[in-house]
Parts: C-alpha cells; sequence; structure tokens
C-alpha cells in the first residue's frame, strides 16, 4: 500500500514539475523576459528533488522540498506571466 502510494505520489510530482517547466519555457519563447528563469529553475529542482526522492525512497525531509518547490514554481509562472506579458 505504501509504495503504490509512494509510486503515484512521485508519478504526480513528475507530471507537475514538467507541467510547470513546459510552460515556463513557452511563456519565455512567448514572452522573451528575464522573470521566466526563476519558475525554469524552480521547476527543475523540483524535478531533481522528485527523482533523488524516488531513488532514496520517501525520506519526509525530500518529500516536503519536492512540495515546496512545485508550489513555488506554480507560483512564480502567475508571477511571470503578470510581469512578462504585455499589457492589452
Amino acid at each position: 500500500m505504501r509504495d503504490s502510494l509512494a509510486r503515484s505520489a512521485s508519478f504526480g510530482a513528475w507530471l507537475l514539475g514538467l507541467l510547470f517547466l513546459g510552460l515556463s519555457v513557452v511563456g519565455l519563447m512567448r514572452w522573451p523576459h528575464w522573470v521566466w528563469m526563476a519558475p525554469i529553475i524552480c521547476a527543475v529542482l523540483a524535478l531533481a528533488a522528485t527523482y533523488r526522492l524516488r531513488l532514496l525512497g520517501g525520506p519526509i525531509l525530500l518529500g516536503v522540498l519536492t512540495l515546496v518547490l512545485l508550489a513555488g514554481a506554480a507560483a512564480l509562472t502567475h508571477v511571470a506571466v503578470g510581469v512578462a506579458r504585455p499589457m492589452s
């Protein structure tokens, strides 16, 4: 039970990390601005923490770090869209 829960959580974290990374890269290409580097770096760090979490078998600190990095990537993507998108 615990192993399947950890596997599904790891898969969800991978999907969210890739989603935020993809959105940030698309945003960087659409509205070039230096502010996109923050969510890109945060998403890459979240993917690295998820990979490390998967290898180590689930220390709680890495799980919390992954969650914080994913939330940071989401918030920074939202901020980057507001800053980089031209006023219409």
